[in-house]
């Protein structure tokens, strides 16, 4: 528990620090275009991340994605709240703190939801490797609820549901129904029961971050005194434009990831199905390539 609450104030501190870090790169390179102020604000980011590896490597300290996570929600939340709901009409304010709200109970409700965990009566899931359920073993799955432990028999538990999608998480050294990805960022893996949650809570941060840049716009006249003069709020002006820039920063990688996982929910695959199709598809190929090349050979 004292490791746990050191990995959490650890993530929560890290997190301060690279906003502080961007509001520094904004104001020393105020005058500069966007564009490199993006890169710059990128490289920390990537940065932090190296960080954190050696953190975790070297020091035995394993950052907390969800602390760090929660921690960015409420610091933007709190320069919205601060700095910059002063300028923004009442409709537009209801919508952002509606979606920090969602956001709020969303990710904690994500990070304690059972995604779908199911046992398995033998060790036929071992001598699998932990890795894939086999179609003729699906009568000996049964469901577990993940805090009770209430197992309930073979007939509820296969009752409209496909087992043989289920996967195993090394992670949380657990079996998930329709195990889709571990999910660092919330702390918990998404699979069949907590799956329409995790698209819900990935809409609402694209939506979010777009609305709180929406937002930052209607601060735009303090940044055009900002670059004439020195004004009574020029040291919090670089906050807005730091945090503005860091949610289209998530917008970018959020949107192409919140399609890919509609394409998967209308082809009916997850996203590990896909990864194992493709690996399996691959190696066919090259299997096949290899076996004409020999017959090749063969006949010359």
């Amino acid at each position: 528990m004292h490791r746990k609450w050191m990995s959490a104030c650890i993530s929560a501190l890290s997190a301060l620090a690279m906003h502080f870090a961007f509001a520094i790169i904004v104001h020393l390179w105020f005058s500069a275009s966007v564009f490199p102020i993006i890169i710059m604000i990128v490289g920390t980011l990537f940065l932090w991340i190296i960080c954190g590896g050696w953190c975790r490597r070297q020091l035995g300290l394993s950052p907390s994605a969800p602390t760090f996570v929660f921690f960015n929600v409420f610091f933007l939340w709190g320069v919205y709240i601060f700095l910059i709901r002063k300028d923004v009409g009442p409709a537009m304010d209801a919508a952002f703190n509606t979606q920090c709200l969602v956001l709020a109970v969303g990710l904690w409700r994500m990070l304690l939801s059972d995604p779908g965990y199911v046992i398995y009566e033998n060790t036929f899931a071992d001598s699998m490797d932990q890795t894939i359920f086999s179609e003729t073993k699906t009568d000996q799955l049964v469901s577990v609820d993940h805090f009770s432990g209430t197992i309930g028999n073979d007939e509820t538990a296969s009752d409209n549901r496909l087992f043989v999608r289920a996967r195993y998480c090394r992670k949380c050294k657990a079996h998930v129904d329709r195990f889709d990805h571990h999910c660092p960022a919330i702390g918990n893996c998404v699979g069949q029961r907590n799956h329409r949650l995790f698209i819900l809570l990935l809409v609402t941060f694209v939506s979010a971050e777009i609305c709180y840049f929406l937002c930052s716009i209607f601060c735009f006249p303090n940044f055009i005194n900002f670059r004439k003069r020195e004004t009574q709020a020029s040291h919090l002006v670089p906050w807005i434009i730091s945090t503005a820039l860091f949610a289209i920063i998530q917008v970018l990688w959020q949107v192409p990831f919140l399609f890919w996982h509609l394409y998967c929910i209308i082809v009916n695959v997850t996203t590990d199905e896909w990864v194992i199709t493709s690996l399996f598809l691959s190696i066919s190929s090259r299997v096949q390539h290899c076996n004409l090349f020999s017959v090749h050979l063969c006949f010359h």
